[in-house]
Order: structure tokens, then sequence, then C-alpha cells
């Protein structure tokens, strides 16, 4: 139940830039050792890889429809546009520009 929970606000805030596993733990008043292994045990992956898979996932949309990939680092929580572009190949194993065609 705790995990279903946690993984409903990291959907729901996955854009914010300070998310992660210290601000998460902080707003479920779990330690970070007890949410990071409840959350592998439960989902079969860890949070940090978890996170990136949405926010990638959410780039393909994004870029579906047409956004600029420019504009995608802000809007998906990433502080730079190489930390982006890193994260998407990583998950995609293509660029993001590659990916859109």
């Amino acid at each position: 139940e705790n995990v279903k929970a946690i993984e409903e606000y990291i959907r729901k805030n996955y854009h914010n830039p300070n998310l992660g596993l210290a601000m998460v733990s902080a707003e479920f008043n779990l330690s970070e050792g007890y949410l990071s292994a409840i959350f592998k045990k439960e989902t079969g992956t860890n949070f940090a890889e978890y996170l990136e898979q949405l926010r990638v996932k959410a780039a393909c949309v994004l870029l579906q429809d047409g956004c600029k990939v420019s504009d995608l680092p802000e809007r998906l929580g990433y502080n730079s546009i190489q930390s982006f572009r890193r994260a998407f190949k990583r998950v995609m194993g293509v660029s993001p520009s590659e990916y859109r065609g």
C-alpha cells in the first residue's frame, strides 16, 4: 500500500527537479534506506531508475506531440539538456532527436 502511494506521488511530481529519494522519504516520513528497500522489493526497480524511466516515457509522448527537445528538460524535471539527453539515451538507446526522427 505504501509503495502504491509513493508511485502515485512520483507520477504527480516527476516534473519537479528536486524530486528524489530525500524528498519522497520526507513526504512519507520514512528513512531513505527503508523507502529504497521497500520500493525495490515491490517494483523490481530502484527509485532512481523508476523516476528516470517515468520521465523518459513522458518525454517520448511529448516528442511525438511535436515538442522541441530543448523544451523538455525543464518540463520533465531535468536540470540541463545534457542530463536529459544522457538519461534519454540510457533508457531508449537513441538520442531524443533520433527517437523523434
